[in-house]
């Protein structure tokens, strides 16, 4: 009996690589940025999948207008003897140039220590925690933060003009990856989107009207698409999520990032992004497996003082992520809806669900 709620990762992969490769790819920049929309999927990050609001729709529908050179490749530049890189990504796809940079981080780091490399001239590159955890899996303490187009108005302020410009950040804890991946503002947009557009309610502290007003319960879709979402910390204590959130696109300035208010695709479809991505090494003070166990036993202490359920930062996603992998991803009629769309406007054909 089939599960129309389940496809497997592999095939999702092919479909995904097959799309981006039909819109102009390069067959190996395709295939990764078809891996990197599937790790958000397998850790149950949707919006940022396959089928998620910046997965492959975003792709089929900018590329064509020239918003994504699809076959555009980044451009390095590095100062002898420096363990810091910048990338011109040239208005290219977003998760292979990103996922590039990552490893050049890594490789920095390996060389010197510690290896940071910023992007500039990018577009979206998914889920930050999936290019962390590929510096983790390479023995690496890892952080990674993006800018975004504008959706916020800085604490304080009567305007909008910050990104959610999210972190994440991750270490190797014995065998075990701890990570982090947050917007800092109260939480991503596309839940609020996804909840306006169902019908669904949506929670105060969230979002704040054109005229300042905190929205809150079943909102128009218009109202939600001229408010602002608010700082991590709310009403009250915004001051720190917009402190962290300014500084993010402070230091993505300094590697090429925009120095104006960057434009959402709600405003243009040709909108570019700054990334920045760092490594470093965690075995300058003690060997690499003493380190790998300090801070497990670190994490054990931890637990130690939790309840049963407590989770630490990208528990749940590696719960997801295993039970995905064994069962296939889950997948919502919505996002099926989405394959389904995205193979008529390109003619790949939608993989099968998988048989129970």
């Amino acid at each position: 009996m089939s599960d129309p709620g389940r496809i497997s990762a592999s095939d999702l992969i092919e479909f995904a690589a097959e799309v981006t490769e039909s819109l102009g790819a390069p067959p190996d920049r395709a295939r990764v940025t078809a891996e990197v929309l599937a790790a958000a999927d397998l850790r149950g990050i949707s919006s940022h999948g396959v089928a998620g609001g910046t997965g492959l729709r975003e792709l089929v529908d900018r590329i064509p207008l020239d918003a994504i050179d699809a076959a555009a490749l980044p451009e390095v530049r590095q100062k002898e003897g420096w363990a810091v890189a910048s990338m011109n990504a040239k208005g290219g796809l977003g998760h292979p140039a990103a996922m590039e940079a990552a490893h050049l981080a890594g490789d920095l780091a390996e060389e010197f220590g510690t290896g940071r490399v910023h992007v500039y001239d990018a577009n979206h590159f998914g889920a930050a925690c999936v290019y962390v955890e590929a510096l983790i899996a390479r023995g690496f303490a890892a952080r990674a933060t993006c800018t975004a187009g504008a959706w916020m108005i800085p604490f304080g302020g009567n305007r909008i003009r910050m990104g959610t410009n999210p972190i994440a950040w991750g270490m190797p804890c014995g065998d075990e990856a701890i990570v982090i991946d947050i917007a800092t503002t109260q939480r991503a947009v596309s839940p609020a989107i996804r909840a306006v557009r169902g019908g669904f309610p949506i929670p105060p502290d969230y979002f704040k009207d054109k005229d300042g007003n905190i929205l809150e319960g079943i909102v128009s879709y218009e109202s939600l698409l001229a408010g602002s979402v608010l700082p991590l910390g709310g009403e009250a204590f915004g001051y720190k999520g917009s402190g962290l959130n300014i500084l993010v696109e402070l230091d993505n300035v300094i590697g090429g990032g925009s120095t104006k208010r960057i434009k959402t695709m709600r405003e243009t479809p040709k909108s570019r992004v700054s990334q920045t991505f760092e490594a470093w090494r965690i075995d300058f003070l003690y060997p690499e497996e003493e380190a790998r166990q300090r801070l497990a036993d670190t994490v054990c202490d931890i637990r130690e003082h939790g309840a049963p359920d407590m989770l630490l930062p990208g528990e749940r996603e590696a719960r997801r992520k295993a039970e995905a992998e064994a069962n296939g991803i889950p997948y919502e009629e919505a996002q099926w809806e989405m394959l389904r769309g995205i193979s008529a406007d390109t003619g790949i054909r939608v993989p099968d669900p998988i048989s129970g």
